[in-house]
This record gives C-alpha cells, structure tokens and sequence, in this order.
C-alpha cells in the first residue's frame, strides 16, 4: 500500500458506483491488469516543477498509487492531464459496460425499467438520487437505439444477402 495518490473529476454517480467497486476508506484502488491499473503505469511522470502537486478537494476523488516495478511512486506520482482524461474515460466506459450488461438482460424480459435502474444503482453503491437515476436511465437509452438501430440493421442486410444469393 503505497501513501500517494493522484485525484481525478467524476460524476457523483461514477465516483460512488467507483467506490463501491474498488474502494476502501475513501480511497481507489484497482486491481492488476485492469485497464485503469496499466493507465497509471503507463503515464505517471515524476512531478514537474513548474506545477504545483494536486490536492485532495471535496470534488475529487482519491486513486492511489501503486507500486510498480519500474515506478517507485515515491518518484513517479504526477498524472498529466491527458492521461487523468484517459482514465476517467476509461472508468465510465466500464460503468456503461457494466450498466448495458445488467439492465439490458432485464429489460428484455420486460420488467419496469424503472425498478431496473434504482435497483441497479442500489446494488451499485449509487445514491438514491434522482439526478443520478435521470442520467443512468438516459445512457441506457441512447445505447439501447444504438443497439437496436444495428440489429435491425443487420436483420435488414441478412434479407439483402439472402436475395442476392438466389
């Protein structure tokens, strides 16, 4: 367990849905091998001294940083902006992933969709909010149009081939 720490922005819900999956105290921290985790290998940097070290600020959320063979972060603890960007990129990606996974296979059975997602966000570690539930549900929304704008899509070019070949 290391004492340094890189402080990231996120939704409320992405920061609690975060939390539950991989915090402890207050304080991130992913696994090995996760994409988030080789992230933080790839792009720590040792401080510049031209900007000054990041605080803790009640906006942020704490990811410490692990030790990594070739990264003492007693020496490597700076996160460049574009690399922060990165990994809160890829953290909403897993969520969304996540989210598709669970609601999507109980929307297909029919179930209020509503319940769906309180339940989701119950599970999840998310605040019984309706501003957090607001923004699930219009996630799960727009990639549930995509989705079905490709299925048919692909039902649609199956016919044109299936013509084609007769």
């Amino acid at each position: 367990m290391s004492q340094f720490y890189v402080y990231i922005h996120l939704e409320k819900y992405l920061s609690e849905w975060l939390l539950h999956q991989f915090g402890q105290n207050g304080v991130v921290r992913f696994p090995r091998g996760s994409a988030e985790n080789d992230i933080l290998e790839y792009s720590l940097a040792t401080q510049p001294p031209d900007i000054p070290v990041q605080l803790k600020s009640s906006d942020t959320l704490t990811v410490e940083i692990p030790s990594f063979k070739c990264k003492d972060p007693r020496y490597y603890n700076y996160l460049p902006p574009r690399a922060k960007k990165a990994l809160e990129r890829t953290i909403y990606i897993r969520f969304r992933i996540e989210m598709w996974k669970e609601i999507h296979s109980f929307d297909n059975l029919s179930h209020n969709l509503s319940d769906i997602i309180w339940t989701f966000m119950e599970k999840h570690g998310i605040a019984d909010d309706p501003k957090s539930w607001e923004t699930i549900r219009q996630m799960y929304f727009r990639m549930r149009k995509k989705y079905e704008k490709k299925q048919s899509g692909k039902a649609t070019s199956s016919k044109e081939e299936f013509n084609k070949t007769k």
